[in-house]
């Protein structure tokens, strides 16, 4: 598992390697965002669950999917604080995430 924190005012993480089966978490720190960026490298699938104690898994029926050979995605976290983005996946597909302004 691998923790990123985005410092309040910056835009996010980039080209960061998922593990396979292993959950990734990026907060934005003193940010309720409303829109973030998942740019992937297509190689596998990626889920995604917002939230502090919401942890994803991969194929699960309560995540978002980023299918496998898509370029990104721009997704509503719903979430109030700190904006939390968990992220899973079967491969280990390159990743990034940013806030969308």
């Amino acid at each position: 598992m691998a923790s990123h924190t985005v410092p309040a005012g910056h835009v996010g993480v980039h080209e960061q390697q998922l593990a396979a089966d292993t959950v990734d978490t990026v907060t934005f720190t003193g940010a309720d965002l409303g829109e973030v960026e998942i740019i992937t490298d297509g190689t596998a699938a990626i889920y995604v669950k917002f939230g502090d104690a919401e942890v994803p898994t991969v194929a699960g029926t309560d995540c978002w999917q980023i299918p496998e050979g898509a370029g990104s995605a721009v997704m509503n976290p719903r979430t109030s604080g700190d904006t939390v983005v968990n992220l899973i996946s079967s491969g280990t597909p390159v990743y990034s995430v940013a806030r969308t302004s």
